[in-house]
C-alpha cells in the first residue's frame, strides 16, 4: 500500500464519520457525524484527533500522544469525557486495518455465495429477509444504492452478509454480518472477500476496523491477511 498512514487515517475517518475543516478552529478537523464527540485515530507512523464543530480539548492536551500504545484509552478522550462532567459519555476503542492488494484465500466455504451482480440482486430479491434488517434498509441493501455486497444463503436465508456501511469518493468500509446459529463456520471470511472483489473496482482504498472485545471479527482479518493500520477510539 503506497498510501501513507496519516492519508489512511484521515481516509477511513472520512469514509465513516465525514471530515471538514472546523470553522472555529482552521487548523483542525470537525466531524460531520452528529453522533459524535470525538475521534482519536492512531497508528506508528500518524495520529488523527477529530472533534465536533465548537468542541474543544482542555489546553495541555493535544491529542497527539507520543507514547500511545493500542487497546489504552488516549489521554486526549479521558480528558474530555472529565471536562464534559454533565453528560454520559460512550467511549469504544477497537483495532483497523487495510485491505491488501491480494487476500489470503479463506476456506471454501460449504453455502452457494452470491454478490451485488445484476443476477445476485435478482436471487437476493427472493430471499427472505432477515429479521434484524428493516424492510426499507434491506431494500437498499440489495438493490445496490448501499454499495456492494455478497452473501451466504441458506435455505433461501441470507446468513452472513459483508456490505458497505459507510465509503466516500476513495474508499469505503466493510460491514459484517452473520446469524448467531451460522457464526464459527468461517463464513465471514468468505463474504469479505467476495465483498472487497466488488467494491474494489470503483474504491481505492478498502477498510476493515471492529471492537477491541470482539475476538470473531479480529480473526476474519487475521484470516485474510488484512494489513494492520493502527486503533480508532470513538467518543458519543
Amino acid at each position: 500500500m503506497s498510501w501513507d498512514e496519516e492519508r489512511l487515517l484521515t481516509l477511513e475517518i472520512d469514509a465513516n464519520y465525514g471530515l471538514a475543516p472546523d470553522a472555529d478552529t482552521p487548523c483542525r478537523t470537525a466531524l460531520r457525524d452528529p453522533s459524535l464527540l470525538a475521534v482519536w485515530a492512531w497508528s506508528p507512523r500518524a495520529r488523527l484527533l477529530a472533534l465536533a464543530p465548537g468542541l474543544t480539548l482542555p489546553s495541555s492536551i493535544d491529542g497527539m500522544e507520543e507514547k500511545y500504545s493500542p487497546g489504552r484509552l488516549p489521554e486526549a478522550l479521558r480528558c474530555l469525557v472529565a471536562s464534559l462532567d454533565d453528560r454520559t459519555v460512550d467511549v469504544e476503542g477497537g483495532p483497523c486495518f487495510v485491505f491488501p492488494d491480494r487476500l489470503a484465500v479463506p476456506d471454501p466455504t460449504p453455502l452457494p455465495l452470491i454478490a451485488s451482480t445484476t443476477d445476485g440482486r435478482r436471487t437476493a430479491g427472493h430471499l427472505i429477509r432477515p429479521d434484524n434488517w428493516q424492510p426499507d434498509e434491506w431494500n437498499e441493501l440489495v438493490d445496490g444504492r448501499m454499495g456492494e455486497w455478497a452473501m451466504a444463503v441458506h435455505d433461501r436465508e441470507p446468513v452472513s452478509i459483508c456490505f458497505t456501511p459507510a465509503s466516500n469518493a476513495t474508499a469505503a468500509e466493510a460491514g459484517v454480518w452473520t446469524r448467531p446459529d451460522f457464526r464459527g463456520k468461517r463464513l465471514a471470511p468468505a463474504v469479505v472477500a467476495a465483498w472487497s472483489q466488488r467494491e474494489h473496482r470503483t474504491r481505492t482504498v478498502l477498510f476493515y476496523s471492529t471492537t477491541a472485545d470482539n475476538h470473531a471479527s479480529r480473526s476474519v482479518a487475521r484470516t485474510l491477511g488484512l494489513t494492520p493500520l493502527g486503533w480508532i477510539w470513538t467518543a458519543r
